[in-house]
């Protein structure tokens, strides 16, 4: 894949260009005896530097249906958005230092509903990660600042994170909003770590946009939420053939939640995982999948989920009216299922995804398919596109029929 860095001193503006400035790298500093090394080159020995400037469009068309009815939910036909994203990391000594500042600057057109032959530019400037670390020893680390916090090994969602059930894999290049923590990792020995995790602040999920992927949270019939803080403790093995963590978490509204996840490699090819949840006020929920992965190269999934906090009312529209509905959720139904193809080794330069995703309760449907490819060591392409199945009181048949999301990126 296309993934490029080098190890940079100094990024100068002017005259509205960047001016590169590099510095020498670890690998070409001098030999030279402890405690002789000069400020400046521990401060470039630790530099870590990389800039992606991605430019893509989407295509969708929104479903007419009993909750988007004339395009209420205002869902644009096209979207053109400019991207340029930075990565700035400083290791020196005992701290760390990361920056992942972000702009945007989007064009977006409508087709039909209330905005029908609407146009409109938007532009934005923000910081999606960025956190400062220090190592008082070597086994522990403490940590905050704005970070995207994923784990487990599920792929529809994340029922064992109490901070976003969000993995970011129904379309890799959309980044999920970093949250503000607070984080102390204790990690004694290579088998077991300790974390305590405090999330104090929404940071950028409160006015992140995710584009490309409307969701019914986002519909003018949706219950409104707010930001709570939650305090976690997260526990984590690691042996020769397996994993397993478990996680507690506390939401200010005196909800208590205990996560975990698992996974064992039963063969070479063959991995059987679980994940899920019980939340001490309401139900449990868990999920179970097993990846096999061919000799000729594709790796198979299959997943189910089941989520018995989800909502089983027959209309999905009555799940907004009782309130089931909030920017949490991923997914709002409880049960579904999934089968997935992955490759990255068969044909050079080329790694693809296909997913059929079903809700099993209204029997609604999503298809996804996920292509990147390497043009050159510094440029990629990249497709995801989805098509959505269902009537119109389903969850798949609500928003979109179709999208499409196409683009390039080049990283230096």
């Amino acid at each position: 894949m296309a993934r490029m860095s080098h190890r940079l001193g100094l990024v100068l503006p002017l005259a509205g260009m960047a001016i590169q400035v590099g510095l020498v790298g670890a690998a070409e500093l001098p030999e030279l005896a402890e405690g002789q090394m000069s400020l400046a080159d521990e401060l470039a020995s630790g530099f870590y530097s990389r800039f992606n400037l991605m430019a893509y469009t989407l295509v969708q068309e929104a479903e007419e249906s009993t909750i988007n009815n004339d395009n209420a939910a205002e869902i644009p036909r096209y979207q053109w958005v400019l991207n340029p994203r930075a990565d700035l990391n400083l290791n020196f000594r005992n701290w760390e230092f990361a920056l992942k500042p972000r702009y945007n600057k989007t064009w977006e057109s409508w087709k039909d509903g209330p905005r029908d032959g609407e146009h409109a530019e938007s532009s934005d400037l923000y910081l999606n990660e960025g956190w400062v670390r220090y190592r008082p020893f070597d086994e522990l680390t403490l940590s905050y600042g704005r970070e995207n916090l994923q784990w487990g090994p599920s792929v529809i969602l994340s029922l064992s994170n109490p901070f976003t059930r969000d993995n970011g894999r129904n379309n890799p290049r959309v980044e999920v909003p970093g949250l503000d923590y607070y984080r102390a990792i204790w990690i004694p020995n290579g088998t077991w770590a300790l974390s305590a995790i405090a999330n104090t602040s929404a940071g950028r999920s409160d006015s992140a946009v995710v584009t490309g992927q409307p969701t019914l949270a986002g519909s003018p019939l949706s219950a409104g939420d707010h930001f709570e803080k939650i305090y976690a403790v997260k526990l984590d093995y690691t042996g020769s053939s397996g994993y397993a963590s478990i996680i507690h978490s506390y939401r200010e509204s005196d909800q208590h939640q205990t996560g975990f996840f698992a996974g064992w490699n039963a063969s070479d090819a063959l991995l059987l995982y679980t994940e899920g949840n019980v939340k001490y006020e309401d139900k449990a929920g868990y999920q179970v999948g097993a990846s096999y992965t061919l000799e000729i190269g594709p790796t198979v999934n299959v997943e189910y989920l089941r989520d018995n906090n989800g909502c089983d009312k027959h209309a999905i529209i009555d799940c907004y009216l009782s309130g089931q509905v909030d920017s949490r959720s991923v997914l709002y139904r409880k049960r579904y299922a999934m089968i997935q193809v992955t490759d990255n080794t068969s044909i050079r330069d080329l790694e693809y995804n296909i997913r059929y995703l079903r809700d099993l309760d209204d029997q609604s449907q999503r298809f996804t398919g996920i292509l990147e490819y390497d043009l050159t060591n510094h440029i990629q392409a990249y497709f995801t596109g989805n098509i959505f199945t269902g009537g119109n009181d389903d969850e798949f048949g609500t928003l979109l029929r179709y999208s499409v999301f196409t683009g390039v990126s080049y990283t230096f």
